[in-house]
C-alpha cells in the first residue's frame, strides 16, 4: 500500500468539500457536514506535514502532529505553531472554533436525527434557523478555511 502524504491528504480534501456541497444540496445534511468537517481536518494535515517535512525533513510515521488526533482546534494550533498565518486571524480562529464546536469524528456514525438534534443543542438549528440552513452556513465556513489554506500550502514549503 502506498504511503499516505501531504499532496493526497490536499486533494482528498477538496474532493470531499466538492462532495459534501453536493450533498447538502440534496438535503443530505449530515453527510455532507460530515464531509466538509473532514476537509478541513484533511487540509490542516496537508499543511501541517508539508511544513513538517520542508522543515524539520520528517517522515509521516514520526510527526508529532498525529498526536492531534481529530481534533480541529488542536490542528489550527499546529497551523499557528508552524507560522502559517492567513491573515484575518480572529476571522479564521472564529471559524475554526464554530467548525470544531459543530463537527467531530465520530459524526459519521450516527444517523441524521442526531446531528440535528445535536445542533439544536448547540443553538446552530432553531425554529428560524432550519438544518438547511445551518448546514450551508457551516459548508461556508468550511469552504473558507479551505480557500485560505490553499493560499498557504504553496507558502509551507517557503517559510
Amino acid at each position: 500500500m502506498p504511503q499516505i502524504g501531504e499532496n493526497d491528504y490536499r486533494d482528498g480534501a477538496t474532493e470531499r468539500l466538492v462532495v459534501s456541497r453536493l450533498l447538502i444540496e440534496d438535503n443530505k445534511f449530515s453527510v455532507g457536514v460530515d464531509l466538509a468537517g473532514r476537509a478541513v481536518e484533511g487540509m490542516f494535515r496537508a499543511l501541517i506535514w508539508k511544513a513538517e517535512s520542508y522543515r524539520l525533513g520528517q517522515k509521516p510515521l514520526e510527526r508529532k502532529s498525529l498526536e492531534t488526533g481529530h481534533d480541529l482546534r488542536k490542528l489550527w494550533k499546529w497551523v499557528e505553531k508552524l507560522g502559517l498565518s492567513p491573515g484575518h486571524e480572529d476571522e479564521v480562529r472564529s471559524q475554526v472554533q464554530m467548525i470544531a464546536r459543530r463537527w467531530h469524528n465520530n459524526m459519521r456514525f450516527v444517523p441524521a436525527r442526531w446531528v440535528e438534534s445535536y445542533w439544536r443543542e448547540l443553538g446552530a438549528v432553531t425554529n428560524r434557523n432550519t438544518m438547511k440552513y445551518a448546514a450551508k452556513e457551516f459548508y461556508d465556513a468550511c469552504s473558507m478555511i479551505i480557500r485560505r489554506c490553499e493560499v498557504l500550502y504553496g507558502k509551507a514549503d517557503k517559510s
